[in-house]
């Protein structure tokens, strides 16, 4: 019976992990959308300049949020800059999905480039949760 209890606490903890993270994900949509609007609407540059910046600065606000909020429970032995560097990889990975979809979406099928941007950060955000929770803050045994 404990360990069923263990389990279930542990199946809502991710849960509830899942769900913060799903919020930090859709704030850092709002600061990677609307980055991406104001370079190539108000400071000329095309996406291929202005997706990488406007991802990069989204990696950056998520990963404060999820860091101090998100998984901040967490007993964890990875050091605060090997967690940065370990999200980046991460996130950076689900990034270069983002950029290359967004590209693809545009340039090849003639989507708007914000519903374009909209879809790569869908694909992304499983890769993101998954990955990031099973490395990057992954729970001491």
């Amino acid at each position: 019976m404990k360990k069923i209890l263990a389990r279930i606490k542990s199946d809502k903890s991710r849960i509830i992990e899942f769900l913060k993270f799903a919020m930090v994900g859709t704030s850092g949509v709002f600061v990677n959308m609307g980055v991406l609007y104001l370079l190539t609407r108000h400071a000329s540059l095309s996406i291929e300049f202005a997706s990488p910046i406007a991802i990069e600065c989204s990696i950056l606000s998520n990963f404060f949020i999820n860091n101090f909020w998100t998984f901040r429970k967490r007993q964890t032995k990875v050091t605060f800059g090997r967690r940065i560097f370990r999200y980046h990889l991460v996130t950076g990975l689900a990034g270069i999905v983002n950029y290359l979809l967004l590209l693809l979406l545009v340039r090849v099928f003639h989507m708007h480039d914000l519903v374009a941007n909209l879809i790569g950060i869908a694909v992304g955000t499983l890769i993101n949760f998954f990955l990031n929770s099973l490395w990057t803050w992954k729970r001491t045994i």
